[in-house]
């Protein structure tokens, strides 16, 4: 049995384990977690952005793939979930729970395998435009699946009132 273990933790300054985000299938990451990731560990979006182009240029469904990359030599790890097609500040539902079961699965398994923490926003739940009690359910059934505690990451406090 796993646990979903809220905290307040800014994901860029995690120094150990497996962080998970979603990304859109189009090969950007323009704003939101994703643009805070990348301006910090700028080495995630070459893979993620190539990855995309070639499935695209072939016509492939890439919904659900993980694209991992490691930080430096560290045991750090930024998996890019590609969790939606589109993206848009509109309100409008972009994310996909049968992706985000996907990718949530692949990241508990691979932090499973490494002995290692994963940490993940409410994923699919910001511009992905899902709600959090249902992708909640699927969360917890991969940290139930893969016997891992899975720490859901809100911003801290003092980061809200910038």
């Amino acid at each position: 049995m796993g646990k979903l273990i809220e905290i307040e933790q800014d994901l860029t300054k995690i120094q150990q384990g497996v962080i998970l985000h979603g990304c859109n299938t189009k090969g950007v990451m323009g704003f939101g977690q994703s643009l805070a990731l990348r301006s910090a560990f700028p080495m995630i979006f070459p893979p993620y952005r190539s990855y995309c182009q070639i499935a695209n240029k072939m016509g492939r469904n890439i919904l659900g793939r993980v694209v991992e990359v490691q930080i430096e030599d560290k045991d750090l790890y930024v998996l890019n979930g590609l969790t939606q097609k589109d993206y848009g500040v509109d309100g409008k539902v972009y994310a996909d729970i049968n992706a985000i079961e996907r990718v949530v699965n692949h990241a508990a398994d691979f932090a499973s395998f490494l002995k290692i923490p994963l940490y993940m926003t409410k994923i699919g739940c910001g511009f992905g435009g899902l709600k959090w009690e249902d992708v909640s359910k699927v969360v917890q059934a991969a940290a139930d699946k893969h016997g891992i505690d899975i720490h859901i990451c809100n911003k801290p406090k003092t980061e809200l009132l910038d």
